[in-house]
């Protein structure tokens, strides 16, 4: 017994696996443009919980700017939402939260960097208030690592002796283009 499309559905098929095609390489490229041509910042890694670090060749790393108490959000935020948060410079790799907004801000300082977040969850700060408060995400909490090196690294981020380079997007996307271990880069996100 055998099988035949007729000719506008063989078409259809190879329209749909030629757009599948070309979302799979907008994504490659888009991650890829992000971290060739982004803002660098590096960053100092604090660790999120020193009994499990690591599952398998990933590490899941924190940053002074997300880790800690909640943060207010923009009116109505809920889990989930898209907002944009306002880092600024305060030292070698170190950077602070300034606000979270529900929209780009723009132009920013030459100490600023804007970093796109999820909101990852939110509650309201008191029973009858209106502000919010919550946790963002941004995408750069985990971070595959080569195989057989996750031991070594892990010991390291519980040291404070690892920073993250990231790339920063105009739009606020951000990417981990490596790790660095004493100033050393130690393990770099292929570009292709």
């Amino acid at each position: 017994m055998t099988f035949t499309l007729s000719r506008p559905a063989r078409l259809a098929l190879i329209a749909a696996a030629a757009l599948q095609s070309l979302v799979i390489v907008w994504m490659v490229w888009d991650r890829a443009t992000l971290i060739r041509t982004g803002r660098e910042i590096v960053s100092t890694v604090v660790p999120v919980d020193p009994r499990g670090l690591f599952r398998g060749d990933y590490v899941i790393l924190g940053y002074p700017f997300s880790a800690g108490a909640e943060v207010s959000l923009p009116a109505g935020a809920l889990k989930g939402d898209v907002v944009y948060a306002l880092l600024k410079n305060t030292g070698p790799a170190e950077w602070e939260l300034v606000s979270v907004a529900a929209t780009h801000p723009g132009e920013v300082g030459d100490d600023q960097v804007v970093l796109k977040g999820r909101v990852a969850y939110a509650r309201r700060e008191a029973a009858g208030s209106n502000e919010r408060v919550g946790r963002l995400r941004y995408g750069i909490e985990s971070y595959f690592v080569p195989e057989g090196t996750g031991r070594a690294l892990e010991a390291q981020v519980r040291e404070n002796r690892i920073e993250a380079v990231l790339a920063v997007g105009r739009d606020g996307d951000v990417a981990i283009k490596g790790l660095k271990v004493d100033g050393k880069l130690v393990a770099e996100e292929p570009l292709l």
